[in-house]
């Protein structure tokens, strides 16, 4: 065919001037304006989760420090039979672990949990009350809620728990 149009050198310029008018993208390209607000609200969720975490690790914190509070003389009479400060301290760090292990545990479960049939808990509540449904296929392009679980990121920040809770 693109011999057929050698042979006629205006119809090549025409063609040539009509692709001048096509473009080429991708799906992403196409939606990068609703993909960008998927982001930014990503990223906003990400700073309110932080600031609930800080808060969280703030209040665990403050049981502890009541805890030591409460168990002064117990702390007392362990150090009279013998141990050391540092034994003492090494009780309180296991405390805390064991709190870091069990809650990061279950909030990873849930949070995970959560994540993966958020589409369901979205169909749920619009099914009860389709005031109740929070996600607009017309606002973001996208049919479903993503739900993905980023393995690595969930293993990072049950370990921050673990190690908040500690500290």
């Amino acid at each position: 065919r693109l011999a057929a149009l050698a042979d006629k050198p205006e119809l090549l310029r025409s063609v040539s001037r009509l692709l001048d008018w096509v473009t080429v993208q991708t799906w992403e390209e196409k939606q990068a304006r609703f993909i960008a607000a998927v982001e930014k609200e990503k990223y906003l969720v990400t700073v309110l989760f932080g600031v609930i975490s800080v808060v969280a690790v703030f209040l665990v914190g403050c049981i502890f420090y009541m805890i030591v509070q409460q168990k002064t003389r117990d702390i007392g009479i362990v150090k009279s039979v013998g141990a050391t400060s540092l034994g003492v301290a090494g009780i309180f760090l296991a405390y805390g672990a064991a709190v870091g292990v069990v809650g990061g545990a279950m909030g990873t479960t849930l949070g995970t949990l959560f994540v993966w049939y958020i589409n369901n808990i979205q169909d749920f509540l619009a099914w009860i009350n389709p005031g109740l449904q929070i996600w607009s296929a017309e606002v973001y392009a996208f049919d479903r809620i993503p739900n993905e679980v980023n393995t690595s990121e969930a293993v990072v920040i049950y370990i921050c728990a673990i190690v908040a809770s500690m500290i």
